[in-house]
């Protein structure tokens, strides 16, 4: 069984949003969902979005 994680996803012009998600790639594909792009698109996608772990004690890991 897999265990989620919660990420905070943010494009290049928005704010951090927390999602609960198994991986980074996860949570750039729930944020795509959510705001409603695809996230194949180069301009758009999730290529552009940066996603960042919370650790249980409340400190950020960066992953792209």
């Amino acid at each position: 069984m897999k265990v989620k994680y919660l990420y905070e996803v943010k494009s290049p012009n928005g704010p951090w949003m927390p999602f609960w998600a198994y991986d980074s790639r996860d949570a750039k594909r729930q944020y795509c969902k959510m705001r409603g792009l695809r996230p194949s698109d180069h301009w758009t996608g999730m290529g552009m979005l940066r996603a960042r772990k919370v650790k249980s004690n409340g400190s950020l890991a960066e992953n792209r």
